[in-house]
């Protein structure tokens, strides 16, 4: 008899001899092979929402002549909503697939108030001592335009002064003058009806920088002294806002505070309201921004009795009412007396345009009592009321809110519910519908599968296989190796432990048979890819 040559590509698999004998022949099994492949979804769907609003409020006060104090209030709302699912596949030996759908929905809003004021007192380089002036007589006050130039800086302001601070406007040529603690100047030129035009010269008075000095005024300049003119800065105002706890106030700060006119009752105000580590960079915000005691009283009486002034701020940058709380408590409760929202719930709701009429809306179908966080995380990802009929006509009632967030989130509409319908799938669960979108599963590709042989196929059951990028031309390649009848609840096994149509055909060459495709996922738990000759 002649003897075989052996291939020694194949010689290295003698060891997998027993093993294959072990897999054949059952009265010798030692292996416990688990005969049902169940994938365990476990579909409890929530979506992450984040709902940052930060409303920065700055006002900055620009005193070049006159200061300008504007009031710039950027509302910053960045609803950002992720709907995480993440199909994670365990295949042991045995083979347990199981397929847990983690699709998290919690709507989380974090609308943080950040309201930083500001006050920035900006007088540009260069000597404002002398220049020209072009004036307009309107009603009660001249609009003096004042300008000058020199070798490094133009420059060009506008103020305001009473007409009754210049009894004897010159017709023809000459000379008019106005004097203030800060320093006197002198306007030279004419006026025709309520036009005039000239040139001006100031000079300081140097006892009231040596005054302020001697106040503690800090940040001084010698530059300053035309801004204290412009907002005709007096003495007695200096020790009304030192006798106010203002000690070592800045120029800047004390310039803003009297342009704008905060004086004595505007401080005392906010202090017998509670405010009583009220600074000047607080005082400048609130009077840029119109806050009058009237206005503090209605939000205290609305509920928030400690509200902090940056938050206050942040409630007239969004132009909240005392009315506008209220109807928004008595829409959500019914009788107002349901527990306040956080002050910076209140900022999303109207920075987002959350009122009674969008609350009251949603109990028309059926949403009575949704809760703050609900009601943001919906109007940031602009569900209506039309959105929730759209599932009402197909059958899903009382949907709570985080599913419907969900819903909104992946995008799935009644065109895309009614798509499975016609596919034969019938009130699917709203968690299943999320995860469907969120893999993209389509009748088309459920089609595919129903096309080589699968009939009633599970819902959850497409998700681990969509997960896995199992396709029916994945499975035809094991049906021409013979495998024609495998189960549907088997192929994640097959795919995630890596056994390909390709695998089990080199397997077969080199000796390996078997008719039980999960005796190749044992072989593959257990010895990985050694398909090729070394």
């Amino acid at each position: 008899m002649k003897s075989k040559k052996i291939n020694t590509g194949a010689r290295k698999y003698f060891f997998l001899l027993p093993l294959l004998g072990a897999l054949t022949c059952p009265a010798y099994s030692q292996v416990v092979v688990t005969p049902v492949v169940t994938p365990v979804v476990n579909s409890n769907v929530r979506s992450i929402i984040n709902a940052t609003i930060n409303p920065i409020v700055t006002a900055t006060v620009n005193a070049n002549v006159n200061p300008i104090v504007a009031a710039t209030i950027d509302a910053n709302v960045s609803p950002v909503v992720n709907a995480t699912v993440s199909p994670i596949v365990n295949a042991t030996v045995n083979p347990i697939v199981n397929a847990e759908i983690n699709a998290n929905v919690n709507p989380v809003v974090n609308a943080e108030v950040n309201a930083e004021v500001n006050a920035d007192l900006n007088i540009a380089d260069g000597d404002r001592s002398e220049g020209s002036w072009f004036a307009e007589i309107k009603g009660d006050k001249i609009r003096f335009e004042f300008r000058g130039d020199d070798d490094e800086h133009n420059w060009s302001s506008n103020s305001d002064f009473m007409l009754s601070d210049f009894p004897s406007l010159p017709k023809e040529k000459g000379e008019f003058i106005l004097k203030r603690e800060s320093g006197t100047m002198v306007f030279n030129g004419k006026f025709d009806g309520d036009l005039g035009y000239g040139h001006y010269k100031f000079t300081a008075d140097k006892s009231f920088s040596e005054f302020l000095k001697s106040q503690g005024v800090a940040d001084m300049d010698e530059r300053d002294v035309f801004s204290y003119f412009m907002v005709d800065l007096k003495r007695s105002y200096v020790e009304m806002v030192i006798r106010n706890g203002f000690n070592g106030i800045t120029r800047s700060h004390l310039v803003a505070m009297a342009a704008l006119k905060v004086d004595e009752p505007y401080i005392k105000m906010w202090k017998a309201n509670g405010f009583s580590e009220i600074t000047p960079n607080n005082l400048v915000a609130g009077k840029s921004m119109h806050i009058t005691e009237a206005y503090i009283r209605e939000i205290q009486n609305a509920g928030y009795k400690d509200i902090s002034f940056s938050q206050l701020i942040a409630f007239k940058s969004q132009e909240i009412t005392g009315e506008y709380i209220k109807s928004l408590r008595k829409e959500k409760n019914g009788n107002g007396e349901e527990e306040l929202p956080p002050a910076h719930q209140v900022v999303a709701y109207k920075s987002m345009h959350i009122d009674g009429a969008y609350v009251n809306s949603f109990k028309a179908v059926g949403y009575e009592n949704i809760s703050y966080r609900d009601l943001t995380a919906m109007k940031s990802m602009d569900i209506t009321p039309e959105f929730v009929k759209g599932f009402l006509e197909l059958g899903y009632k009382d949907i709570p809110a985080h599913e419907l967030i969900a819903l909104k989130s992946m995008n799935v509409d009644a065109a895309y519910i009614k798509s499975f319908e016609a596919a034969g799938f019938k009130n699917i669960a709203v968690h299943d519908l999320v995860a469907l979108k969120s893999q993209n599963i389509t009748p088309e590709y459920i089609k595919g599968f129903e096309d080589i042989g699968y009939k009633d196929i599970a819902v959850h059951s497409l998700i681990p296989l969509k997960s896995l990028n199992i396709t029916p031309e994945y499975v035809n390649g094991f049906k021409k190796l013979g495998f024609t009848d495998i189960p549907l609840n088997e192929l994640p096994a097959l795919k995630s432990t890596g056994v390909t149509p390709e695998y089990v055909a080199a397997m077969r060459e080199k000796g390996f048979k078997s008719d039980n495709l999960r005796k190749y996922i044992q072989l593959k738990s257990s010895f990985g890819e050694d398909d090729k000759d070394k």
